[in-house]
């Protein structure tokens, strides 16, 4: 690819990371068998989150229910690269979102570009709007980026609204037609475009206009994504949740909703995986919203002590022992139904 049209994203792992990944496997698969916290190897795959801010108001989000405890701040370029250089071979994946709407930080295209440099592959999670501003949406295509999910719930102005609220449809719209346009310019497929849909009570009727507004926009594909519940409440659920059971992740056992999975799953992600909050400190999951299982900090004492470090290596402990945080009550580990194709609509 000539130089002027960026980076393109790695198509397959290197060796390096293949075998990394290899460790990674044989490390669950060892605790699972052992009963004891085994690691070998790097994560394969970083959850990374480039700022806590967020322009929206979200009703089942933290940051948009102005509840998350941790303050607000950003990622920079520099504490990236502090943290991901340290760890060697770089991840295969690299998702960077959490808490926070990733373009709120004006960083987050240069970040994309030094994690795909290094042989990553880069996806992100945005609720699209920003990329209306500027030049932003070709930014992020010269920067390698791999995958875009536009979280996007309706295909009105209303339905929009309803869940992402204080947004603007049109901008949202915009925002797509730049990145489907900035492809075009450059000649390139990438990043993937993905709409994720969440199925609410108040979206379903909408379900065959998006996958029509998918095929007009230059939008690669669409997932129905089941909602996730903060609040467990039945009232809650009533609320939100579809009534359909093969169109949501929980089932309502008296007044609370739980999750629909496996009893007896095991975490194969705190063997693979760990989140990296703003300010560089380590948390094992992405469930941890406020930061309360904090086991390390990448920025201060680089990412591969944290990882192996006896913080982390008890969280792991205390999880394969049983002694499970409140978290993970409403993690999607084991989860039986988090995606679902709606038949009919």
């Amino acid at each position: 690819m000539p130089a002027e049209e960026g980076i393109k994203p790695r198509a397959v792992p290197s060796p390096a990371q293949m075998i990394n990944a290899a460790r990674a496997a044989a490390s669950f698969t060892a605790g699972r068998l052992l009963k004891r916290p085994i690691v070998l190897g790097s994560p394969v795959m970083l959850m990374v989150e480039p700022t806590t801010a967020c322009q929206l108001r979200c009703p089942h989000c933290p940051t948009g229910r102005g509840e998350l405890s941790r303050p607000t701040g950003r990622m920079t370029l520099e504490r990236f690269k502090t943290i991901w250089d340290s760890i060697r071979p770089a991840p295969i994946l690299l998702q960077l979102w959490n808490q926070g709407e990733p373009f709120v930080n004006r960083e987050t295209p240069e970040i994309i570009t030094h994690a795909a440099r290094s042989g990553a592959q880069v996806k992100l999670s945005t609720n699209v709007e920003l990329l209306a501003r500027g030049d932003l949406a070709e930014r992020i295509v010269r920067a390698g980026l791999a995958e875009l999910i536009l979280s996007l719930d309706g295909t009105s102005a209303e339905a929009y609204n309803t869940y992402r609220v204080g947004g603007d449809f049109d901008h949202v719209r915009e925002g797509i037609e730049r990145v489907v346009a900035a492809r075009q310019k450059l000649g390139v497929r990438h990043p993937l475009l993905t709409w994720q849909f969440l199925l609410f009570k108040h979206t379903l009727e909408e379900i065959p206009e998006a996958r029509r507004l998918a095929r007009q926009w230059g939008v690669d594909h669409v997932v129905f994504k089941t909602a996730q519940l903060e609040d467990l409440s039945r009232e809650e659920g009533e609320t939100w949740l579809p009534d359909d059971p093969a169109l949501r992740r929980y089932d309502l056992k008296g007044d609370r909703w739980v999750l629909r999975r496996s009893d007896r799953y095991f975490c194969n992600r705190i063997f693979a995986s760990a989140v990296v909050q703003w300010d560089g400190t380590v948390v094992p999951c992405c469930f941890d919203k406020d930061g309360r299982y904090v086991v390390g900090n990448a920025a201060d004492d680089g990412f591969p002590a944290v990882w192996t470090g006896e913080a982390f290596q008890r969280f792991r402990r205390d999880w394969i022992e049983g002694r499970r945080p409140e978290m993970c009550d409403n993690c999607t580990e084991g989860l039986a139904r988090l995606y679902s194709s709606p038949k009919g609509l």
